[in-house]
């Protein structure tokens, strides 16, 4: 029948050795009259003596073709689990899709709660300062304006915490510090280098001391046998071989070179400033009192108040250690164009300390003006306040 154009070939489906009565078209089937036989029970030496009656070949044939049936029997209950498995996945996928939906409308619904909660407290924070402008329009004396600053001071913390303590913001300050650490991973001080390199002047470094002076490029002017006298941009700096590192091109990217501008202040110090400004304009200068003038001759000085901004504390340092923290107080005070430092240094026993830090400052003339005890005012002679060069 096969090889006469005339018939299609078709078989029987049995599956389990039991008909399904579907007629499979273009298959090749066997009669499976043994497994029928044998399924209605016939006597067993009937159906030893069929069986033998059938040649050789019929027998593989008839062999062959029940492992085919039971083997596409397998193949079609493995379609059928894959089948049931791939719809289960397109309902997870679904399922988890509408989940993920959910979740970024709660998440942006949270970011529009924290962004109106943060809101109101600055409304809180700028009624604050509305009022010590107006105190300080109505009354300029030094205590006030001494008392103001201090206000401004506590409600630019308050503010910075509020700011910390919002999710967001703490996720992406947890970020950026991560980023840091890698940052300072990335700078070995030169002791540190198996091979060290030679050093020589002129070369180009990188501070690797954590802080506000990490990654600024520095100039080597000197050297000595552990120690190194460099210059980051008008100032000298003493710094050991613990401190310095070869240039990082990934660090120099983060932190490029300095341009120079002077025209970033402290938020604080340009607030106070305005508030005196603003004071001084609502005065007629013909009734100025003796107050007013004091002000106004603070003013001239940039605010010479002695605050935590425009003081370092060196108090149970070395004296190189006092230096490196002195001459980066005072390349922040001169980038944001402040020119008064006070140094704490306390009394000490003998006042070792002291004296050292002020012997230190006369031979410092590329930077510093002039030095004197501070006032009683600001905390006399525990204080030595600075005024650098402009």
């Amino acid at each position: 029948a096969a090889s006469d154009s005339r018939f299609n070939v078709g078989a029987m489906q049995f599956v389990n050795g039991r008909p399904t009565y579907s007629l499979l078209m273009g298959a090749v089937g066997e009669s499976f009259a043994l497994a029928v036989a044998e399924r209605f029970q016939l006597p067993q030496k009937v159906l030893d003596r069929a069986y033998n009656l059938l040649d050789q070949d019929t027998r593989r044939m008839g062999d062959l073709i029940r492992d085919l049936e039971d083997q596409k029997v397998l193949v079609d209950a493995q379609v059928e689990e894959l089948e049931r498995k791939k719809r289960e996945m397109e309902r997870l996928e679904q399922h988890m899709k509408k989940q993920r939906e959910k979740l970024e409308v709660k998440q942006l619904s949270a970011r529009r709660d924290e962004a109106k909660k943060f809101a109101k407290k600055l409304e809180e924070k700028e009624k604050v300062l509305e009022d010590i402008l107006d105190k300080l329009k109505k009354d300029p004396s030094r205590r006030l304006v001494a008392k103001s600053w201090d206000n401004i001071k506590f409600t630019k913390r308050d503010a910075l915490n509020e700011a910390e303590n919002v999710p967001s913001v703490m996720k992406s300050n947890a970020a950026k510090t991560s980023a840091q650490e890698e940052l300072y991973a990335e700078l070995i001080p030169i002791a540190e280098m198996q091979e060290k390199p030679i050093i020589q002047h002129g070369d180009k470094l990188q501070l690797c001391l954590k802080g506000p002076v990490f990654g600024k490029e520095v100039e080597v002017v000197q050297i000595s046998r552990n120690k190194l006298k460099v210059r980051n941009g008008a100032m000298l700096m003493q710094v050991r071989m613990t401190e310095v590192a070869l240039p990082n091109s990934k660090v120099q990217e983060k932190y490029p070179k300095s341009n120079g501008n002077n025209d970033f202040r402290s938020r604080n110090a340009r607030f106070a400033e305005r508030a005196l400004l603003e004071e001084r304009r609502n005065k007629n200068v013909g009734t100025e009192s003796k107050e007013t003038v004091a002000v106004d001759r603070k003013k001239k000085n940039d605010i010479t108040m002695r605050t935590s901004s425009n003081t370092v504390d060196v108090r149970g340092c070395n004296l190189e250690d006092a230096k490196l923290k002195i001459v980066s107080k005072f390349d922040i005070a001169i980038r944001s164009n402040r020119f008064v430092i006070f140094i704490l240094h306390g009394y000490g026993e003998r006042g070792t300390l002291r004296t050292k830090i002020r012997n230190w400052l006369k031979s410092e003339r590329q930077l510093v003006h002039k030095w004197k005890s501070a006032d009683s005012s600001d905390g006399g002679d525990s204080f030595t306040k600075v005024e650098l060069k402009r």
